[in-house]
């Protein structure tokens, strides 16, 4: 027995240990970045959804489902597990949202058409929350 010790441990290393070293680091997962940037493209695509449905109807839509269907890739990005709030104001005429991930939080506040707020808030360091279009004076 203890002459075929040896080579029963060179076995268990060539058929479980050396695979594992040898294998590629293909990942099939997201990045941090790649899923903060579904977040952020995410809320960005339904607060457009939510300006098409005010102009066209005169009322936000409390019902993501009608902003998936008036937007196909809002659907893809759902598949990341984004964590999606979305509250209409009493008569439609303002709404906020508040979508979500594991890296990232982001926020949109609107009142008729104005933004009246729009927040981020990284929740990884690997991921930077993208800088504020500059004001126009």
């Amino acid at each position: 027995m203890r002459r075929f010790l040896p080579i029963m441990l060179l076995a268990f290393a060539a058929l479980f240990i050396l695979p594992q070293l040898f294998r590629h680091g293909s990942s099939k997962t997201l990045s941090s970045k790649d899923r903060g940037v579904a977040t952020r493209d995410a809320m960005l695509r339904i607060d457009k959804a939510e300006q098409a449905a005010f102009t066209t109807d005169g009322r936000y839509s409390g019902n993501l489902a009608d902003l998936v269907v008036a937007d196909k890739v809002l659907a893809r990005e759902l598949t990341v597990p984004l964590n999606i709030d979305l509250d209409i104001g009493t008569g439609g005429k303002s709404y906020v949202v508040r979508v979500s991930s594991d890296v990232l939080s982001v926020a949109r506040a609107r009142s008729g058409d104005a933004v009246v707020a729009s927040n981020c808030r990284a929740l990884k360091r690997s991921v930077k929350c993208p800088e504020p279009a500059a004001k126009k004076e």
